[in-house]
């Protein structure tokens, strides 16, 4: 057998035709590589190193960049929720959905309300937005299955402001009783900002200290009673506002039923013979009283036709029961009882009737250069004769100090009395009452002293003789150390019973 070899360089270039893979070949063979292995290249198997260019989001893929959060609008303007997507395909589908309520399916609008529009870049526009539009607005990237949810927020004045006890809406009144160990009424209100609550009682602004007064806690929306008493029947509102519009405000009556509760009588009444005097109970019962009585040496007082009169009426928040006596004789200076009942119990004041003076009232008192000064008012139709003020310290008896009457304390009425009185006491706790006397004899000192503290060292010892404005006065030297005590020690006995 024969075999012939052509050898591609003894024909002509034009001539030859060869396959890419027998060049590819040949020219290996004679050019042979260092690392044949290594740099073996087969264009048929491996790709032309010259690749493109990929991009980020081409390596993310499709995504929904958008986070769950808040939009907030006005009334009437126009929102636009977004919904942003990244390297969307024409295999992506947008839903849009209101409270899980579908409003487009990708690019077909479900809800019939013109005001929702979808823009291309997947983002909701809704036109006039109202109250009602307020609600979780939800955005799914499909297949993805990928969600963003948005809470549109419209800026609204406070609304739906209720008082409530329990879960019920209270409309006019509560019943409450004063067994009742505690009762809650809350403020509810809607708006956007949150509206901020206040609460009012008895028609006046339930702060820090009011609370305390009335024993009322107050916790921002809540109002706590922890033990009902008679006195916290009464109007309670609440105030809701949020700087839109008008501030709204709710009230509720509370009404507090048990036994009648007396709220104000005089202990004691000076009269004269022959004057006309009136007795005045006021007091609260709910249930209705079915016996209003003024009781006198175990028997009821009745009315007599020029005598005695007996009137039942209302006066400010208060009932009332008024037992009016005309020309006092001796028979009447006794004791009085006021008795209110109701179904639910009974409650009795006592009133006497005399010729001595009223208890005397402190009115005003301040303390300066270590003088106590005092103003006291006392009723009586007679003419006061004498008065004196008491003191004790913490542990020691009551010292009993004149004071020098004149027509001039008598006030226009012609049977109140207002007199001045000043007394020099040093430094620390001191308790101080007053009594008075006219022809009839002394009243009846106040049951509870007057407590004073006397705080300031005197720097200066001012020493005046008695007798009022015309007194002279001269000032010591101030002393130190041991002096300033040798001079207290020798001034005690006289600065105790000093009067100015």
């Amino acid at each position: 057998i024969s075999v012939l070899v052509f050898h591609p360089t003894a024909l002509p270039q034009s001539s030859i035709s060869v396959s890419k893979e027998q060049r590819n070949k040949q020219e290996a063979v004679e050019s042979p590589s260092d690392d044949y292995d290594d740099d073996y290249d087969d264009d048929e198997d491996v790709p032309s190193q010259e690749k493109p260019e990929i991009s980020d989001n081409a390596l993310l893929g499709t995504n929904l960049l958008t986070k769950d959060y808040i939009e907030e609008a006005r009334p009437s303007e126009q929102v636009t929720l977004k919904c942003e997507v990244s390297n969307p395909t024409a295999s992506t589908v947008i839903m849009w959905y209101y409270n899980e309520k579908t409003i487009f399916q990708h690019m077909t609008k479900v809800t019939s309300d013109p005001r929702y529009q979808l823009n291309p870049d997947f983002s909701l526009q809704i036109d006039n937005v109202q109250l009602a539009d307020e609600g979780v607005y939800s955005c799914q990237l499909l297949p993805n299955n990928m969600i963003v949810k948005i809470e549109l927020q419209v800026f609204t004045p406070p609304r739906d402001v209720h008082i409530m006890h329990g879960n019920k809406i209270l409309n006019d009144t509560l019943e409450l009783h004063q067994r009742d160990r505690k009762f809650i009424l809350l403020c509810s209100a809607k708006g956007h900002p949150t509206p901020v609550i206040t609460w009012s009682y008895r028609g006046r602004h339930l702060d820090e200290e009011y609370s305390r007064q009335t024993g009322i806690v107050l916790r921002k929306e809540f109002l706590d009673i922890h033990e009902v008493k008679p006195q916290h029947a009464g109007d309670y509102e609440c105030m809701a506002q949020n700087g839109i519009g008008d501030p709204v405000s709710r009230r509720v009556t509370v009404v507090v039923k048990g036994s009648p509760i007396i709220h104000k009588h005089s202990s004691y009444i000076n009269t004269a013979i022959g004057e006309n005097v009136e007795m005045v109970c006021l007091y609260d019962s709910n249930p209705a009283p079915r016996k209003i009585q003024w009781i006198r040496d175990d028997a009821v007082v009745q009315q007599e036709a020029g005598k005695i009169t007996i009137t039942n009426d209302h006066h400010n928040h208060h009932s009332r029961t008024r037992l009016n006596i005309r020309n006092v004789q001796q028979k009447d200076l006794q004791a009085y009882f006021c008795k209110i009942e109701n179904e639910l119990g009974e409650a009795t004041s006592k009133t006497i009737l005399g010729l001595q003076p009223g208890g005397a009232h402190l009115i005003y008192s301040n303390v300066s250069d270590g003088l106590l000064h005092t103003w006291w008012k006392i009723h009586s139709i007679q003419q006061i004769s004498e008065m004196q003020l008491l003191y004790r310290g913490n542990n020691t008896k009551y010292t009993p100090i004149a004071a020098e009457m004149s027509n001039q304390d008598q006030n226009p009425d012609g049977y109140t009395w207002t007199v001045r009185k000043s007394i020099r006491l040093p430094e620390g706790e001191w308790f101080v009452t007053a009594r008075a006397r006219n022809p009839e004899g002394w009243s009846s000192a106040e049951s509870l002293p007057h407590p004073f503290q006397i705080r300031d060292a005197m720097a200066n010892i001012q020493v005046a003789s008695i007798g009022g404005s015309s007194a002279a006065h001269r000032t010591l030297p101030v002393l130190s150390g041991g002096g300033v005590l040798a001079l207290l020690l020798l001034l005690l006995p006289f600065v105790k019973s000093l009067v100015y």
